[in-house]
């Protein structure tokens, strides 16, 4: 039928072109399907969650995988036992029972109390010849209070007085039942003491008002300056603290008259080194005297 070489490629292009009709059409389905099940697979990728990244540290990360890996193992973490709040029924541990005290120098300004003060110890009812159990030589501070002045060695429960004498002030006491704890002094009321005793023998008289005499108008700038005569605390030697010895002139301070450095055998004479003989040259903390 087809005799001519034109015929015959006319054929065969016929034919190729109704075979690849089927052949492509089968080839377009299997690669849409292939796309298909690609999409799928991604479509399905679990998706990634970003966590924040953790702020805490790694000592305390490590502290809590010790508390997971403890509770596994079946035991109890303790959490921290908070410090007590301070209390006056917990013994200060770095001085055993303590004595707090206020004292009140007459003549000065309020915030301006301090000096170097005898405090001292004795049983029972204070005496005109005191033997005292502990004494001490503190200085007081500005705000005229003290605290955590040590009672060791003495019995809680048991009656005490203690002896205060200021420097240029009249000795005053107080009796006092003494606590496991901390013991204060006069119910925690401050203890006036006079001032006006220059020269330390626990009496005013003429011879405290000679030494301030001979002293007025000395300012602290001056060489022959005496702290002590300064009872306002003014930094001059004046008529003021004239007119407060004159106004004290006989009175005598607790226990008597002074010896130095303890008053066993008291007598008119007596006087008393401040601070007493024996104590530290420091200026600051106290000293302990303890009887044989």
């Amino acid at each position: 039928m087809f005799t001519t070489l034109g015929q015959k490629l006319i054929l065969g292009v016929y034919v190729f072109i109704l075979l690849s009709i089927p052949v492509g059409s089968y080839l377009a389905t299997q690669i849409t399907n292939t796309k298909s099940q690609a999409n799928e697979t991604k479509n399905t990728k679990p998706a990634v969650k970003l966590v924040p990244k953790s702020t805490t540290s790694p000592a305390k990360e490590l502290l809590n995988a010790s508390k997971k890996q403890a509770t596994s193992a079946g035991l109890l973490i303790a959490s921290p036992t908070p410090a007590p709040l301070p209390s006056e029924t917990t013994i200060a541990t770095s001085y055993g029972p303590t004595l707090s005290l206020k004292a009140i120098l007459e003549g000065r300004p309020a915030g301006n109390q301090s000096t170097k003060l005898f405090v001292g110890i004795a049983e029972g009812n204070l005496t005109s010849n005191p033997k005292f159990l502990l004494s001490f030589s503190v200085n007081l501070p500005a705000s005229g209070e003290y605290t955590n002045l040590s009672l060791a060695g003495l019995t809680p429960g048991s009656r005490y007085s203690a002896l205060l004498k200021g420097s240029a002030q009249l000795a005053v006491s107080s009796s006092f039942t003494m606590s496991p704890t901390t013991t204060k002094l006069n119910d925690g009321q401050a203890l006036t003491m006079l001032s006006g005793d220059l020269n330390d023998d626990n009496v005013i008289n003429s011879a405290d008002y000679s030494i301030v005499q001979k002293l007025l108008g000395i300012t602290s700038q001056s060489i022959t300056w005496n702290e002590n005569a300064d009872l306002n605390k003014d930094g001059v030697i004046n008529s003021f603290d004239l007119s407060l010895i004159a106004k004290n002139i006989g009175a005598v301070g607790a226990s008597g008259a002074w010896t130095s450095p303890i008053p066993k055998n008291a007598t008119p004479s007596a006087s008393l080194n401040s601070p007493a003989v024996g104590s530290p040259d420091s200026d600051e903390g106290y000293w302990l005297w303890i009887p044989k």
